[in-house]
């Protein structure tokens, strides 16, 4: 702490030339034991820092928090809403009936929670057609909507993604081969679930998924 200069009445006002000798080498000294310190620059002009530690006092700074491990699978991850995410091996994966419509066919992507564990998906799945051999068809699907809110699964219930392409004959691109399987990761996971695709078909370079939302269907 530094603190402040007196008060001078103005008639006996007097410059800092005059300090004797013996006044720096005091305040020097005082500098040299941690408390303050002095340093001269022209002559007559004293300028000094102080520095004021509570004793016992001191700065530390814990240890760096380790990487999180959330998509390692002996991990369960924590959530700030609740319940954990959702891990591949909770989860259970199904195509649910496809649905046609004004030239587009639909189908459910179901994820369905087979733990004894509530847990909560929130997001897109990344999600690919695959042939019987298990070579991919076509790109994976793009994301298409808005952002859905958590969904949380007691167990037993389930959430689902829309998984869109549109019918034969709605596009000049022609369609892809049919599918063996369909493969999701669920969001945020890096391990991904395999289910039937009962045939479904990307047709017009078209194939589309949102983000999850509570139920089997819509």
């Amino acid at each position: 702490m530094q603190w402040p200069s007196p008060r001078r009445p103005r008639s006996r006002r007097r410059s800092f030339g005059a300090v004797p000798l013996a006044a720096l080498a005091v305040l020097t000294a005082c500098g040299n034991d941690g408390g303050a310190s002095v340093t001269t620059s022209a002559p007559g002009t004293v300028t000094s820092t102080a520095t004021v530690t509570t004793p016992g006092e001191r700065t530390t700074q814990g240890p760096t928090a380790p990487p999180s491990t959330q998509d390692a699978p002996s991990t369960t991850p924590a959530s700030p809403v609740g319940p954990p995410r959702c891990t591949r091996d909770q989860l259970a994966l199904s195509l649910g009936r496809i649905s046609p419509g004004a030239g587009n066919l639909y189908a459910p992507l179901i994820f369905t929670n087979t733990s004894s564990e509530a847990c909560h998906l929130q997001g897109f799945p990344g999600v690919t057609l695959l042939d019987a051999s298990g070579d991919r068809i076509g790109d994976p699907a793009e994301r298409a909507g808005d952002m859905r809110p958590v969904v949380v699964l007691a167990p037993g219930k389930s959430a689902y993604a829309a998984l869109h392409t549109v019918n034969k004959g709605v596009s000049d691109k022609p369609c892809r081969r049919p599918a063996t399987w369909v493969q999701a990761y669920p969001p945020g996971s890096t391990w991904a679930l395999r289910a039937s695709a009962d045939g479904f078909q990307e047709c017009g370079g078209i194939l589309e998924v949102s983000a999850v939302r509570p139920g089997r269907h819509p």
